[in-house]
């Protein structure tokens, strides 16, 4: 089989651990942007379209339209799922001119590097190169296997492209709070590299580094989690390190070196946990985040230490006091995303969802 991955962007370095997680299984897989990482990550194919949202010009364009059309910058739709509508006339009209504009671009490609000739296509967020779905149903014609991957904004946000949605034959999601956005949504666990990735501690130097990746500080709940630590610094031997703007892979070796992992303290931008804290049970570090009682069910025997705003100063005491406890959370936590996270470990069950819907 040949499977493509079709992404705006690689924002967590997973497509390359499921392009080998295929390979390993004797397949074809590759993937392609809209447009290239900002965070350092691998590129494979890419569109290079133009007017994406990593440019200033589109995004001071959509405040503008969010400001006068009195639209929230973070809005919980309603529906399940909901679906996406644009802001405004004029919204909807810049979408076409963009897709008037690329769409050159776009079919040189398809063509150039015979995108059309794969039998599965996985599209992340549930989005097609043009907003319009155009190619997504121009693949269901052909009889080919779709898949939509999504993540929590796009549905508790933006929300469904109707014209994607009608055409996606097995609708996945990593995060726990979306399935019950959609009929027939199912749970993938993240994959990553456990051979390659793996822990590598410092030499002892008597001091305990804490570490928290900002991407979004709202979401993460990072305005309060910082004043905590640095008042802990006042009594404990603590070094605190923000991995923030800085490319993915000098964020992983920084974090190698840590010995404690803060992900979030609020279920703002999605419940539990994600790829951060995948890479850091992977490289043995106590990883701590808010689970919710619906995670903590789902998750079953999970190695997380379960922790909020009320509670983040009481739990990271107890870990900095006790060492046997931080050596205990290292180890179930490196076991847990071994059995659950490795390539191998998602990819039997990605490809047991395959079979389900006929894909093989």
């Amino acid at each position: 089989m040949k499977i493509l991955y079709v992404s705006p962007e690689h924002v967590s370095g997973g497509f390359d651990f499921f392009v080998q997680g295929h390979l390993q299984r004797g397949n074809t897989a590759r993937y392609i942007t809209f447009f290239r990482s900002q965070f350092g990550f691998n590129e494979d194919l890419c569109f290079d379209l133009a007017l994406m949202p990593n440019t200033k010009l589109v995004q001071h364009v959509r405040k503008f339209i969010k400001r006068a059309n009195r639209v929230e910058d973070i809005e919980d739709l309603k529906g399940n799922p909901p679906y996406w509508k644009p802001t405004s006339k004029l919204s909807s009209w810049l979408m076409q001119l963009r897709d008037q504009i690329n769409s050159g671009r776009i079919r040189a490609a398809i063509s150039a590097q015979q995108l059309n000739d794969y039998d599965i296509y996985h599209f992340e967020q549930g989005i097609d190169v043009y907003r319009d779905g155009r190619w997504i149903k121009s693949l269901a014609d052909k009889d080919k296997g779709i898949v939509c991957f999504y993540h929590g904004s796009d549905i508790r946000n933006r929300g469904v492209m109707e014209n994607v949605h009608r055409y996606s034959e097995l609708n996945l999601t990593s995060e726990i709070d979306l399935m019950s956005r959609m009929d027939g949504m199912k749970y993938l666990y993240l994959p990553i590299d456990t051979d390659s990735i793996i822990p590598d501690p410092r030499p002892h130097d008597g001091r305990i580094r804490i570490c928290h990746a900002a991407r979004n500080r709202f979401f993460k709940g990072t305005d309060h989690i910082e004043p905590v630590v640095i008042e802990l610094k006042k009594t404990y031997p603590i070094d605190w390190v923000m991995l923030e703007n800085m490319k993915h892979e000098e964020a992983l070796k920084v974090k190698a070196k840590c010995d404690i992992f803060i992900d979030q303290i609020t279920d703002k931008g999605g419940w539990g946990y994600g790829a951060s804290s995948v890479e850091s049970l992977a490289l043995g570090l106590p990883t701590m985040t808010l689970i919710n009682p619906e995670v903590d069910s789902f998750l079953e025997s999970h190695p997380f230490v379960s922790t909020s705003s009320d509670n983040l100063l009481k739990d990271l005491i107890q870990l900095l006091e006790d060492s046997d406890l931080r050596r205990e959370y290292s180890r179930r936590g490196r076991e847990w995303v071994v059995k659950h996270h490795s390539i191998d470990a998602v990819m039997y069950r990605l490809y047991g969802y395959y079979k389900d819907v006929g894909f093989m």
